[in-house]
């Protein structure tokens, strides 16, 4: 690979990283005027809807291969739909630690995935490098007064939180792999919005929960901005150019370093304090996600 390319899919994956560790801390606060489902339906279809109106004007064509309509479509549904749709359920199941947790396993549930399943090789100093920043997850996520419990009642949320983990490790990342060998990141992310967001629309009303807009502040509109324009079209798009350039293995494993900003963003923008354990936590996810983003053998 060269290394030119190599250096591209880096800083689109720090864009990653910037754009999604801090959207979190900013999103929070439009939960209080938005349910969560009608935020992520708004959020994807009109991130999409962009995103493809940018492509058109940059490629002259947003069309897709017969061949590969449907296989877009499975992406779209599984991996940003279902995937918003099993969090958005799972987190009202269980407790915020818990969730925050068992999403940062999603680069080891894909690395076992693409050891069993694709059958390509991943050593065991890559899954002790995966464990490590896990670790370093778990120390920057369990501050004092945070809550982790293994109960019956944080069961069911703990389960749709393992399986909207896997989901964005499969059908995100690892089944968009042959498509970006055709389609842009920009065309390919852009359907797999929209399709998405059709879940979630179809969830809305399902939830019995309604909002109306016109009691919604600004505060939450520049949130939902916030989360269309640069978390939902810089972060996913660049996430898609990463996997481009650099594979799935090594994206997934740069967005170890999502907690680590999300820290320092949270420090910054509400204050909240950073202790010595997060600090020592940080330093392990480094660690961890330059140990396993080095050139290795299996």
């Amino acid at each position: 690979m060269a290394e030119k390319s190599r250096r591209t899919g880096y800083l689109l994956l720090t864009f990653v990283v910037l754009t999604w560790g801090a959207n979190h801390g900013i999103v929070k606060s439009a939960f209080e005027d938005f349910p969560p489902l009608l935020f992520s339906a708004i959020r994807f279809s009109l991130s999409g809807l962009l995103v493809l109106t940018v492509t058109h004007l940059l490629e002259r064509s947003i069309s897709l291969r017969k061949e590969d309509f449907w296989k877009v479509f499975r992406i779209g549904l599984l991996g940003i739909g279902a995937y918003q749709l099993l969090w958005s359920v799972g987190l009202n199941l269980t407790t915020a630690s818990n969730s925050a947790l068992i999403l940062s396993s999603t680069p080891l549930w894909g690395a076992i995935y693409l050891h069993l399943v694709e059958k390509e090789p991943v050593s065991v100093r890559h899954y002790l490098y995966l464990l490590l920043s896990l670790l370093g997850v778990a120390l920057i996520v369990l501050r004092p007064g945070s809550r982790v419990q293994l109960s019956p009642q944080s069961l069911k949320g703990d389960l749709l939180m393992v399986v909207s983990s896997i989901f964005a490790a499969v059908f995100l990342s690892i089944w968009s792999r042959p498509l970006l060998k055709k389609y842009s990141p920009l065309r390919l992310m852009g359907y797999c919005m929209l399709f998405g967001s059709l879940v979630l629309w179809l969830a809305v009303p399902v939830s019995g929960v309604s909002v109306s807009l016109t009691q919604v502040g600004p505060r939450s509109w520049w949130a939902l901005a916030y989360a269309v324009l640069l978390a939902g079209i810089v972060g996913h798009v660049s996430y898609y150019g990463g996997i481009e350039r650099l594979g799935v293995t090594p994206s997934m494993v740069y967005l170890y370093l999502i907690p680590v900003w999300a820290l320092l963003f949270n420090h910054l923008w509400m204050g909240e304090r950073i202790l010595i354990q997060q600090i020592f936590g940080g330093l392990l996810i480094l660690i961890g996600v330059h140990g396993a983003l080095r050139r290795r053998s299996p």
